[in-house]
């Protein structure tokens, strides 16, 4: 028999990114224009957004692409 996770059923908007902040699988988040969603269980750099595609960016998904 399958085995159903019932825990997270909607994605969770956490407003700007910030570094030095615990995200979770279906966080959303907002960078620059983009809105990026959380693929992987981690903690942000604590570095800020000078370091956000050297680090965590692996960590992140787009989901809706932004103009500004």
């Amino acid at each position: 028999m399958a085995d159903f996770r019932l825990g997270r059923l909607k994605f969770n908007w956490r407003g700007d990114w910030t570094g030095n902040t615990a995200y979770v699988i279906d966080d959303i988040v907002k960078f620059g224009a983009n809105a990026y969603v959380c693929v992987t269980n981690h903690t942000s750099t604590d570095q800020g957004e000078i370091n956000w595609y050297n680090t965590d960016f692996s960590y992140w998904s787009l989901h809706t692409e932004g103009l500004t």
